[in-house]
């Protein structure tokens, strides 16, 4: 795909610093793509159901938005801590396209991508308050993801189910079928559900319902809302079914989630 317009939706920065976190295990699932740096320790880290890779110290991993990450973290056993950094982003390419549905990332960053990476990192993480510096530097952060991405190659004729993505984030609140995610692009729902199959290798509905439980994650770790809004506001209606669900892609039901959150 030929890239002409990059345009950044959303970015956060976070550095955290915390003194025992040997062991600790998180699975989790984030609405952004996210770049994340072990600068003292490490991280086990599993995307979905790959491989598992170690970033040791001052590594980097790359996940993509709404994919499960499986994490073990590791202390640095001199100092007994652990100091990450990451960032959070939402790009879109083209005006139509999320990066991270038309490129594939490594799991762990190689050598040389990483070095590069970890100093624009420095950079960016010394001038937080800067708005048209810190824009700067995440732009040349997805650079050097692009020189280390793979593209993900779509046909003309799957143009259409990108709008079937846009579709489910403007209404994920209210009850969908696959019936009406087939009638917005204008295919049978046969047709439908076999080339969204093929293109997103998940199911419509599997797919619907990891964004909304991506969100809810999201939510229960950023909010005080109670699981039932919370559950509510990302399209279940059933809170039973709802922490089912959670339960399934988490681990861990949303309550127990929630307390377990760094």
């Amino acid at each position: 795909m030929e890239i002409r317009e990059l345009e950044i939706k959303f970015e956060q920065c976070v550095n955290f610093k915390r003194m025992d976190m040997e062991g600790l295990h998180h699975v989790k699932s984030l609405p952004y793509l996210s770049v994340v740096q072990s600068v003292e320790g490490s991280y086990d880290i599993q995307i979905g159901d790959g491989p598992l890779y170690q970033t040791g110290d001052g590594g980097f991993f790359v996940a993509a938005s709404q994919v499960t990450q499986n994490i073990l973290h590791h202390s640095n056993p001199e100092t007994h801590r652990m100091h990450n950094r990451w960032i959070f982003l939402d790009v879109v390419v083209n005006r139509k396209y999320r990066l991270d549905m038309v490129y594939r990332f490594p799991t762990v960053l190689p050598p040389a991508e990483a070095e590069e990476m970890k100093k624009l990192f420095d950079e960016l993480f010394s001038a937080p308050d800067d708005i048209c510096r810190r824009l700067s530097l995440h732009y040349r952060i997805i650079g050097v993801l692009l020189r280390a991405a793979t593209p993900i190659e779509y046909s003309d004729k799957d143009d259409p189910l990108f709008g079937v993505i846009k579709y489910i984030e403007k209404h994920y609140r209210q009850k969908i079928s696959v019936g009406e995610l087939a009638k917005s692009v204008h295919l049978s729902e046969s047709g439908f559900y076999l080339a969204f199959q093929r293109v997103f290798q998940t199911s419509p509905i599997a797919y619907l319902n990891h964004y909304r439980l991506t969100l809810a994650s999201y939510l229960l770790r950023e909010t005080d809302k109670t699981i039932a809004q919370i559950s509510e506001e990302v399209g279940f209606s059933d809170q039973l079914y709802f922490s089912k669900m959670f339960r399934r892609v988490f681990l861990v039901s949303p309550r127990a989630y929630r307390k377990s959150r760094v």
